[in-house]
């Protein structure tokens, strides 16, 4: 009798957790479902022309971010642009802009990657010529002024230097610019 009792009482043991098994199978199924469904939905909000202004502690303008459209994507944690521009302030003054048909802001705001036909322009100066570069993908780093890409860029400084190369970064703190590969200068000798 006592062995049939125990028998009963593990078979019933064993028909709980199948069923609890059976219940948590279909509980994962559903959530699954459910994040599934998020990801596969559009963006949890989005802005026309979307504009952002940084300035500094003493109110100065350090930077303007905008674009025809952006949309977020918080499961993401991603911000995609398009037709994205990033214009770099000093002294009150425009400094240098950087566009391009596409644009992310990841890491809360941390980094800005500028992609497809990018183009950097830094202002001429009364010390400086205007500079131009060129590249398909730019990541900007704006808390640390840091701007770099791995893509190949192509300069041109006013008015008759070409600079070839592959990867390039640009620390402003520092005040470096590296170019790290393959570098090919081209400088045509203006007669007067």
């Amino acid at each position: 009798m006592e062995s049939k009792l125990s028998s009963i009482l593990v078979i019933i043991l064993i028909a709980v957790i199948a069923a609890t098994s059976f219940w948590l199978k279909l509980e994962v199924n559903k959530e699954l479902f459910s994040e599934k469904s998020l990801v596969t939905s559009g963006p949890d909000f989005y802005l026309k022309k979307f504009l952002l202004k940084q300035t500094t502690e003493s109110g100065n303008i350090k930077f303007i971010l905008e674009a025809d459209r952006m949309e977020n994507y918080e499961y993401l944690n991603k911000t995609y642009l398009n037709n994205p521009k990033f214009t770099k302030y000093e002294n009150k003054y425009p400094y240098s802009w950087i566009s391009g048909n596409r644009g992310e802001i990841t890491n809360m705001g941390d980094e800005i990657i500028v992609r497809e036909n990018v183009r950097l322009v830094r202002l001429a100066t009364p010390t400086k010529k205007e500079m131009k570069l060129y590249t398909n993908s730019l990541n900007i780093l704006p808390k640390i002024d840091v701007v770099f890409t791995k893509s190949p860029v192509k300069i041109i400084q006013e008015p008759n230097i070409e600079i070839n190369g592959i990867g390039m970064k640009y620390d402003k703190k520092e005040n470096t610019f590296k170019l790290l590969s393959n570098v090919k200068v081209h400088y045509e000798k203006i007669n007067n």
